[in-house]
């Protein structure tokens, strides 16, 4: 699995976010809620982009950081081609244009850690490259997330 080195421009996403670390949001199933949460009010959102769905993690500046203690931010939501009329409870992020990683996970998303840990661990630090405090996952017709044939795309941004 070798990431592809893309650019990507700027992308607009509206949507619902919560704040707590992996093992939080595994326990309590936050992701999960927040994904019905979004999906039950999707057509409050107008000028939606597509049909796929973004997960953005925001990790805060810590240097040793640790998902699995550290609480940081997560948005899903869905691209906007403008941000002008949010709904309420709803919020919005510009995920910036530049230099990215992408990788696609293959498999249950329980596997997910696995391919996290590849990019973080062994990949990122041989790369050369430094990351710049998110990433983001894209899902769409694909996403099947305890299914084998689940896929979900990784972006992680890079700067050198």
């Amino acid at each position: 699995m070798e990431p592809t080195i893309l650019t990507r421009e700027e992308t607009h996403v509206i949507g619902i976010t919560f704040t707590a670390n992996v093992t939080e949001d595994l326990g309590k199933k936050l992701s999960a809620t927040t994904t019905e949460a979004l999906r039950a009010r999707k057509s409050e959102i107008h000028n939606q982009v597509g049909k796929g769905e973004y997960l953005i993690q925001l990790y805060p500046d810590k240097d040793d950081f640790d998902a699995a203690i550290d609480p940081f931010t997560t948005l899903i939501g869905v691209e906007v081609s403008s941000l002008t009329d949010i709904p309420e409870g709803m919020v919005s992020h510009t995920i910036p244009a530049g230099t990215f990683a992408q990788v696609t996970h293959k498999g249950p998303e329980t596997n997910l850690g696995e391919t996290y840990g590849f990019l973080y661990g062994s990949w990122l630090c041989e790369s050369g490259y430094e990351y710049a405090r998110f990433d983001f996952e894209y899902w769409d017709e694909r996403y099947k997330p305890e299914q084998e044939d689940n896929e979900i795309d990784i972006y992680v941004p890079l700067f050198k």
